[in-house]
């Protein structure tokens, strides 16, 4: 059994950013077509491409250089409690409920994306940092 639980802490510890950037995007995909309807191909591709810029946006801030972005490093593990999403989904889709309220054109589709991505990286990596600086 204890094989199995050093697996199974593996593999939460593994999903946890995944899982909360998934929750993101389907809420915040939700809340969009919720205000905006059915998104077109245009619309979805909008969608795409914020969400795509809104990550390539905070990989440069996190590495600082292009070709950092995809340099494998070793990472500490990261508590638990610092992998609940609820205030990094939270405030992704309370952002992009502001920008559907704001904007009335197709540009919405490119702003959730980018709004949605660019709020969960940056307050999952706050939390993070908090939860690894509380288990000290």
């Amino acid at each position: 059994m204890k094989g199995y639980r050093a697996h199974l802490q593996s593999a939460v510890a593994a999903s946890a950013a995944p899982y909360g950037y998934t929750l993101t995007i389907w809420t915040s995909g939700a809340v969009a077509t919720h205000a905006r309807g059915i998104p077109t191909a245009w619309e979805a591709l909008l969608f795409l491409l914020g969400a795509v810029l809104g990550f390539g946006v905070t990989a440069a801030v996190a590495y600082g250089r292009p070709t950092e972005i995809f340099a494998s490093r070793q990472h500490g593990f990261v508590r638990l409690w610092g992998a609940f999403h609820l205030l990094s989904v939270g405030l992704a889709i309370a952002g992009v409920a502001l920008v559907v309220e704001i904007f009335d054109s197709s540009i919405v589709w490119l702003l959730v994306g980018l709004i949605a991505t660019t709020t969960y990286l940056m307050t999952i990596a706050a939390q993070f940092t908090l939860a690894d600086t509380a288990g000290r």
